[in-house]
């Protein structure tokens, strides 16, 4: 039999000859041969007890003399023996397309296998692709089904995210905030405030999941982190404006108690109606109105950026949306039942807190004339009305009939999210 042969110089055992050899015999099937060559006496006299201790088979040993001295040669046939106790990994896989030299993320899922309609509940942290280990330690993962938490445009939205990223503490021209008049400055304060304490739900929501979500959807874990960094960001940048005049505004209760009964939503296909398509659904157009209205640069720039990222997060939900009723009709019903339930614990709001009106009111009319006052008054009013026909588009791209969307954006909660 034709051995292949190692060359492993002066190599010693514990000095790197085992992984040498080791890699060498991995490449053979068990009852191929390897000639270990070796310029170290040593090494060659310890190489016999090594090989049997690691199951694989001592066949020869000779001398080579060569111009230069004697070599020292070790037969070793490959043992059975497994090194890793899962499926063995063969050459030969589909090799990833790089169109301009990127690597999208719905290649590394072309290349490596499809997600599982059901996942094996006890699997551990396995890379996409990759060959668990037999023996590996038992989870128990509470979100294991595709169809509770996929959406067509994952992959998409997740390499969007990346690119997409930007930073609140320079990104931000922070000098255009600090010439706005008292009256005008407080109102901002108080809309930024009420906008982070939003942002803090719209963080906590998609963070619930990434602890819970099924390693197999990796893609999900990846959408999630994103969302979740978004947030943290949308928190800092309105905080951050928030307090660039030295005025404290309100966290509201009213808001509280909104935000409260979002975060009491368990079922993920719900939270994604409730927080994606309704909330920050809604908060697109209030974010909208915001960089269109600001009185400064700074917070027209803070709420321009905070809406190309909620942009993502609303296309995320109604995709997911619209792909869950397409699957399964009946589960119109239950979102409709969050809604409502939702809409039923927040009875005793009535409309957006008049403290925000007032400082939307105010921030866009960036004067106390009267004039001003009516003109931006009547801006905010359209706003909303603007916010009640938008959700309903929306539910409707989600796969709602329009009777139903108008019903659920009818309860939507007044708080906006």
């Amino acid at each position: 039999m034709t051995a292949r042969r190692c060359e492993t110089a002066n190599l010693e055992l514990g000095g790197g000859l085992e992984v040498l050899v080791s890699a060498a015999l991995g490449a053979l099937d068990p009852g191929q041969e390897l000639d270990v060559v070796s310029e170290a006496r040593s090494a060659a006299l310890e190489l016999p007890a090594w090989a049997r201790i690691t199951g694989h088979e001592v066949v020869d040993e000779r001398q080579e003399r060569t111009s230069d001295g004697v070599r020292y040669v070790v037969r070793l046939r490959r043992g059975s023996i497994k090194r890793v106790l899962g499926e063995s990994v063969s050459a030969g896989h589909t090799i990833p397309v790089l169109p301009g030299g990127g690597f999208p993320t719905d290649e590394a899922r072309r290349v490596a296998e499809g997600p599982p309609a059901e996942a094996v509940r006890t699997d551990g942290l396995i890379p996409l692709g990759a060959h668990p280990e037999q023996g590996s330690a038992r989870y128990d993962w509470p979100l294991t089904r595709r169809d509770e938490l996929w959406s067509d445009k994952l992959a998409s939205l997740t390499d969007r995210a990346a690119r997409s990223q930007w930073n609140a503490t320079t990104d931000i021209p922070w000098d255009a905030g600090r010439t706005l008049k008292p009256d005008v400055e407080r109102a901002v304060s108080q809309v930024m405030t009420y906008i982070a304490q939003n942002e803090y739900a719209a963080y906590y929501v998609p963070a619930r999941y990434l602890a819970v979500v099924h390693p197999a959807y990796v893609e999900v874990l990846m959408w999630l982190a994103s969302h979740v960094h978004d947030e943290a960001r949308h928190v800092e940048v309105f905080t951050k404006r928030a307090l660039l005049g030295g005025y404290r505004a309100h966290a509201l209760a009213s808001t509280e108690l909104s935000l409260h009964t979002l975060l009491q939503e368990q079922d993920f296909t719900a939270a994604a109606l409730l927080l994606n398509v309704l909330g920050e659904g809604t908060f697109l157009d209030l974010l909208n109105f915001i960089a269109v209205h600001a009185p400064d640069a700074a917070t027209a720039t803070a709420a321009r950026l905070a809406h190309q990222d909620e942009r993502r997060h609303v296309q995320f939900g109604i995709s997911h949306i619209r792909r869950r009723l397409g699957l399964d009709p009946d589960e119109r019903n239950a979102l409709a039942a969050a809604v409502e339930r939702r809409a039923a614990r927040l009875a005793s709001l009535d409309g957006l807190n008049p403290v925000v009106t007032e400082s939307l009111v105010v921030m866009t009319a960036r004067s106390a004339q009267p004039a001003d006052i009516g003109e931006a008054g009547d801006a905010v009013r359209k706003l909303m009305s603007r916010m009640h026909v938008n959700r309903i588009r929306r539910l409707e791209a989600s796969g709602f009939d329009t009777r139903s969307a108008r019903h659920l954006s009818e309860l939507h909660t007044p708080n906006l999210m």
